[in-house]
């Protein structure tokens, strides 16, 4: 189990299609340019997690927010980048940055392996169901959404833009839990 330092609230961002699947051949399965907007809205001014393979397939640090990678590599190095060894350590370096930049939340943005080891932590997720079926070998994780409350922030419709439609929720997760 991992132990948290602070109170500082654990957020998943993540579009999925039907099947679960988020990444296929290392890569998004689709062009959503509105969830790539709504992702920046959700993230800008925040600590971000992310797996090397997530980071690899963005191909930089995004700009305005603290990008920790996690990896093994112990030579992997990346301009703009906070290296961790675990999910554990990029929490605790999340921690301190949000501390020092008074974000109010740290986001996971993937991929699927950073995902689970995260989502016990998880206090809200933002996400974005892709109304397709697509095959791709990396998953979302399976949870309970009993367990959450759930509100939409808004719909993406097909168009040139969007190869499908979709619908963007916070889940929060349920006191009880």
């Amino acid at each position: 189990m991992i132990e948290r330092q602070t109170n500082i609230p654990l957020a998943i961002v993540v579009a999925m299609a039907k099947t679960r699947v988020i990444g296929k051949d290392g890569t998004l399965p689709w062009i959503l340019s509105d969830d790539l907007k709504w992702f920046k809205q959700v993230t800008m001014r925040k600590p971000i997690i992310m797996g090397r393979k997530t980071f690899q397939s963005i191909g930089k640090a995004l700009p305005g927010r603290d990008n920790i990678v996690v990896t093994r590599n112990a030579d992997f190095s990346q301009p703009d980048v906070t290296v961790a060894q675990s999910v554990e350590d990029a929490i605790a370096i999340a921690e301190a940055f949000a501390i020092a930049r008074g974000a109010e939340e740290i986001c996971v943005i993937g991929g699927g392996a950073i995902y689970a080891a995260a989502m016990s932590l998880i206090s809200r997720i933002y996400l974005t169901e892709v109304d397709a079926n697509i095959e791709g070998e990396t998953r979302f994780p399976a949870f309970d959404r009993a367990g959450w409350a759930q509100k939409e922030a808004g719909r993406i419709t097909r168009n040139a833009r969007n190869d499908h439609d979709a619908r963007m929720l916070i889940l929060t997760r349920s006191t009880s839990d």
